[in-house]
């Protein structure tokens, strides 16, 4: 391996990669914002990092150069490559650009396309503030999700604006208990910032598909803010089994068919999202038998 330059030592790049493993853990255990804005940050330098070795491969090197650079990483750091880090950074900002302008519009396009109305907020769940709207539109699947968008004036100039959208079909198939446990689970979405950063991440990754790092931390962090929305909505309801009922109609459209299946609600979809949703279930219902005990001990 080439000696270090720059003045960067083998040490910096063990604390890189020890960051990057320490942020990604302190995501999938805690919900603070600070620690979803400096995962965020890293991300986006990881980002930068990867699409400057690509760039460095197809400009310098060729494609049989990436046995090179991964023989000799620190062959990136030389100081005539800073055009390419340029570069680099160039590219990755234009992806990350490119991913919040896509999501934008993905969610206002629902709206527009959609026509949603204003549905009533469940009277046993916390008031939700003016600026969560809960919406339904037409659709015969059973789903739900939220996004967030960002609009511009006011008093505020810049303000985010939580949309909780649930279809005609879910509310339906559901019982008032498990439509609450839905909204529940949205809003621990909406609590945990899931719009602003999972979201927008999860189109960052599909739009770097060079990069299999990003594509399965995004399939990862996915699985655990599901189950972490999971628990939130158990904490508000106090209802596993309700919110485990929604979950098999999601996944079945209703408890029949298994041809129109909820993508939003299930957060992954097609198949994948369906293995995942038998997951949560099993892991509500197992919390609902395992806290069975101490309520019929404190009712006797």
């Amino acid at each position: 391996m080439d000696a270090p330059v720059l003045g960067i030592p083998f040490l910096i790049v063990v604390v890189w990669v020890a960051t990057g493993v320490g942020l990604l853990i302190a995501v999938r255990r805690s919900g603070s914002p600070i620690v979803l804005r400096l995962a965020a940050t890293f991300l986006a330098l990881w980002a930068v990092l990867v699409t400057t070795a690509l760039a460095w491969v197809v400009i310098e090197a060729g494609w049989g150069g990436a046995g090179r650079l991964v023989r000799s990483p620190f062959t990136l750091f030389q100081p005539q490559y800073a055009s390419v880090w340029a570069l680099g950074a160039a590219g990755a900002s234009l992806v990350l650009a490119l991913a919040f302008l896509i999501n934008q519009l993905v969610g206002r396009g629902w709206l527009s396309i959609l026509q949603p109305t204003v549905v009533a907020w469940p009277e046993h769940l916390p008031p939700p503030g003016t600026s969560i709207a809960l919406l339904g539109f037409p659709d015969p699947r059973v789903d739900a999700f939220s996004f967030t968008l960002v609009e511009f004036g006011g008093p505020r100039l810049i303000r985010r604006r939580e949309v909780i959208l649930l279809s005609s079909g879910l509310r339906t198939a559901l019982t008032p208990e498990e439509l609450e446990s839905v909204i529940a689970h949205e809003l621990g979405h909406v609590r945990d910032l899931d719009g602003r950063y999972l979201t927008f991440f999860r189109t960052f990754a599909r739009l770097m598909r060079w990069d299999p790092v990003l594509g399965r931390v995004a399939t990862a962090l996915t699985r655990c803010e599901e189950y972490r929305a999971d628990d939130e909505a158990v904490e508000l309801t106090h209802n596993p089994r309700a919110l485990a009922r929604a979950l098999f109609k999601a996944s079945t459209n209703g408890g029949g068919e298994l041809g129109a299946r909820a993508v939003g609600f299930l957060g992954l979809g097609g198949e994948r999202g369906r293995a995942e949703a038998w997951r949560r279930i099993r892991r509500l219902v197992a919390r609902a038998e395992s806290a069975a005990p101490a309520e019929d001990a404190d009712g006797g």
